[in-house]
């Protein structure tokens, strides 16, 4: 007997093989038989005809950290298929926190994920673990250590080296939360404080984590005219460690910069030629998001916010700030210089009387102010507390769709959950992949785009049970119209769900079936496999 039955599906395993009409049965969360006119009693029988079954679409790279504790139903994930997505990236995770820096860590964690706060009544990440599982999950949840929390829980936001045992702390969290099941390190180098860190400092904590059996992501250094020696720092980490490599959201920002994508791509694939494991997640949006606090220069963001805005009270800190803005510095990836004031859209804002400039650039508000754009910047971040989102504009479409194409990259949204207008990305990365890349420009086959959300992924989490609609495997699945399976969300107007999806089965229970919601949350954390 099985506790669900689809008859009658396209069948794309998640292996890259191609699609083949079959039946898939289901019973106590494994897939239990997958085959051309599967016989046997079902509970539930779905007919899958004129529909593709795919396995459940793995979001390697997401900031809805938060969003399991205030939206659990993950509604947003869901809609577009997700049943597996890996939280604490870009450096920032919700553990492990130091009691001495608790508040440190709080006002860190505002800043990546805004005002969508959860009580953190933990410690450990084992502790995190644990209240994710108790609260219940709509999708199932793997975690990465962000370096920046261990850097805050170690020295806070000082801009200096780690001493000998503040390294030895970070060291120390994170060999503790890599054992309580994280599944490696993130770091966020373009962030305070991890862009503090040296390339040594990354090199001794990437060890911890190949010992481990954990891999390495990186938000790199720099992803605009640094975006080369970027690389190499990151390639340098993988050689001295041995560590598996995988670089964060793969891009070349700045239109000055794309000539740049093709040394890109040749030199990540030379390295792979060369033996290095290393891997890369792209989103597929031509514009980016992250905080306006990427706008100021690393030095006046040493001590933290609150210590900018002491800065930004003096005449000369803030002409300093503009300086450096205007004229640039070595090795600092300059966010005005990728786009312009016309390209950097104000997403989230902090404050209630500041959400009028929600959607508009920084050049509308500050020409509608009749003030400087760089005075309106620095205005903006006395006014909100540095609590603001942006999406910036910088990068080329067709760059992104080579990206997306090459062969060691997979696809991960990159989605924030925010207040305003969070990116379409949220609500719409994996059908969009499917509508404009597979459909539209025909970038690569509706087989390839499943196995980089799929099988692909589950390989670089070292998941030998899910990623694939195999026998044994653990039944994660998505059924969906390949006609009209498409995103809807835009910049205009982002909180809108994708079209054309069926059913999604979470751990072998539908949690949206025929497009409705069952209310089951069948998701769990996973820690990292033992053997990875």
């Amino acid at each position: 007997m099985f506790d669900i039955l689809i008859r009658g599906a396209s069948l794309i395993d998640g292996t890259g093989a191609e699609a083949r009409p079959g039946d898939v049965g289901i019973a106590g969360g494994r897939f239990t038989a997958v085959g051309h006119a599967v016989d046997g009693e079902a509970v539930r029988v779905i007919d899958g005809r004129g529909l593709v079954l795919v396995p459940g679409f793995i979001d390697i790279h997401c900031h809805s950290d938060v969003s399991h504790f205030t939206e659990p139903d993950m509604a947003f994930k869901l809609r577009q298929g997700v049943t597996l997505e890996v939280v604490g990236n870009c450096g920032t995770s919700l553990a492990p926190v130091d009691e001495q820096h608790r508040d440190a860590f709080l006002l860190k964690a505002e800043e990546e994920f805004g005002s969508r706060s959860c009580p953190v009544n933990w410690s450990e990440f084992g502790e995190y673990a644990d209240a994710l599982d108790r609260g219940g999950l709509g999708l199932s949840v793997m975690g990465l250590v962000g370096h920046n929390t261990l850097r805050v829980a170690a020295m806070g936001f000082a801009a200096t080296a780690p001493d000998p045992s503040e390294m030895d702390c970070m060291r120390r969290l994170l060999a503790q939360s890599l054992e309580q099941g994280a599944v490696g390190l993130s770091t966020g180098l373009i962030y305070m404080p991890g862009c503090f860190a040296d390339t040594g400092e990354v090199v001794a904590l990437a060890r911890i984590v190949r010992e481990a059996g954990g891999f390495y992501a990186s938000h790199m250094r720099n992803e605009a005219e640094g975006v080369l020696d970027a690389i190499d720092e990151v390639i340098h980490i993988g050689r001295k460690t041995g560590v598996p490599l995988h670089i964060s959201h793969l891009k070349v920002a700045g239109f000055r910069n794309w000539h740049l994508a093709e040394q890109v791509a040749e030199k990540i694939g030379q390295a792979r030629a060369d033996g290095l494991d290393l891997t890369c997640d792209v989103y597929p949006y031509a514009r980016s998001c992250t905080n306006l606090l990427t706008l100021i220069p690393p030095w006046a963001l040493d001590g933290g916010v609150r210590s900018l805005l002491a800065r930004l009270s003096e005449k000369a800190g803030c002409r300093r700030i503009v300086r450096d803005i205007r004229e640039g510095l070595p090795g600092w990836e300059n966010m005005y210089h990728n786009a312009g004031w016309d390209r950097i859209t104000l997403a989230s804002v902090r404050s209630d009387s500041g959400r009028s400039m929600q959607g508009k650039t920084l050049g509308q508000i500050a020409s509608e102010r009749g003030a400087d754009p760089f005075e309106t910047l620095l205005a903006i971040i006395r006014a909100e507390a540095g609590g603001v989102s942006i999406v910036t504009a910088s990068m080329n479409e067709e760059i992104v769709a080579r990206f997306l194409g090459l062969p060691f990259v997979m696809a991960g949204s990159d989605g924030t959950p925010e207040d305003g207008y969070p990116h379409p990305r949220v609500y719409g990365t994996f059908p969009r992949i499917i509508r404009k890349f597979v459909r539209e420009m025909k970038a690569f086959s509706l087989e390839t785009a499943v196995h980089k959300m799929t099988g692909m992924p589950a390989r670089r989490l070292g998941l030998r049970d899910r990623g694939r609609i195999e026998t044994g495997c653990r039944a994660d699945a998505v059924l969906f119209d390949p006609a009209s399976f498409s995103d809807t969300a835009t910049y205009d107007n982002p909180r809108q769900f994708p079209k054309g999806l069926h059913s999604v089965i979470v751990n072998g229970q539908p949690v949206i079936d025929n497009a409705a919601f069952t209310g089951a949350r069948p998701g769990r954390f996973l820690p990292r496999p033992t053997a990875f």
